[in-house]
């Protein structure tokens, strides 16, 4: 896994976040803001996500993402996303616990994602699987008209509340199966972002992408792991299937459904 296989060269970064830079309640330094220190330790994500395209540029055919997915990352308090204790460890390139028992993925497997479905302005992006609402808040400021789903529930509440505290109170979260889409079947998107492994794209996922739309998801029936997959829509309505890179996801209850 490329996380694993980057992780001897953010040691010191690691360390040095772990001391003390990321306890929210303190500042590092006489001369370091809280303010600071947060802007610093988001600069420090950047970098670690920009290294590790370059790494897994060989695999993934994306050495560089497009800088303005990297200014959202810039500017995003991911620590506002993820469980208490994890605020710590929130500027670091990994994955971490998220309310209700879910997980917000490595920022540089959510900017991959991002990146690969091509977000534009005025696009609509379906996301399912909500996580603690970091990656929706990251399209969101993408100027994209964001949709997600999760099948938890509490999980949807949770989220939503959270992301209307910062403001983000027009995306549209609903509690209902991942695995059906969006629960309006005739609605289409630009991009659909599958955060939740499943053994196969399911048949509602195709319906639901525009023409020329496009559809990344974690695919594979082994529970060690699966492969980003993209999907991408023709305009004559064929669908073409890229692999992208090994990952490991949590999996969609029911998500080897025929």
């Amino acid at each position: 896994m490329l996380q694993a296989a980057c992780k001897s060269d953010h040691r010191g970064l690691s360390a040095w976040l772990s001391a003390g830079l990321l306890a929210l309640a303190s500042v590092t330094a006489p001369a370091l803001t809280k303010a600071d220190a947060l802007a610093e330790a988001r600069e420090q994500l950047v970098e670690q996500v920009v290294e590790h395209a370059k790494l897994a540029g060989p695999m993934t055919g994306r050495e560089e993402l497009h800088p303005a997915i990297l200014d959202v990352i810039r500017t995003l308090p991911r620590h506002l996303f993820v469980e208490p204790e994890a605020e710590p460890f929130a500027y670091l390139d990994v994955a971490l616990p998220a309310a209700h028992g879910l997980r917000e993925s490595q920022p540089y497997i959510v900017a991959l994602m991002t990146d690969i479905v091509g977000i534009e302005p005025g696009h609509d992006v379906l996301i399912l699987g909500v996580g603690g609402g970091y990656h929706a808040a990251l399209a969101h400021r993408l100027a994209a008209r964001v949709y997600s789903v999760d099948l938890d529930a509490d999980a949807v509440a949770s989220v939503t509340a959270r992301l209307a505290a910062q403001n983000y109170d027009d995306i549209d979260i609903r509690a209902a199966d991942p695995y059906d889409g969006w629960p309006e079947v005739d609605r289409q998107f630009d991009a659909i972002i599958v955060r939740l492994a499943i053994d196969r794209v399911p048949p509602m996922l195709y319906r639901q992408l525009a023409p020329g739309g496009r559809l990344v998801a974690p695919i594979g029936r082994a529970d060690d792991g699966q492969v980003l997959t993209l999907v991408t829509r023709g305009t004559d309505d064929s669908f073409a299937t890229t692999p992208i890179l090994p990952v490991r996801f949590m999996r969609l209850p029911g998500g080897e459904r025929l």
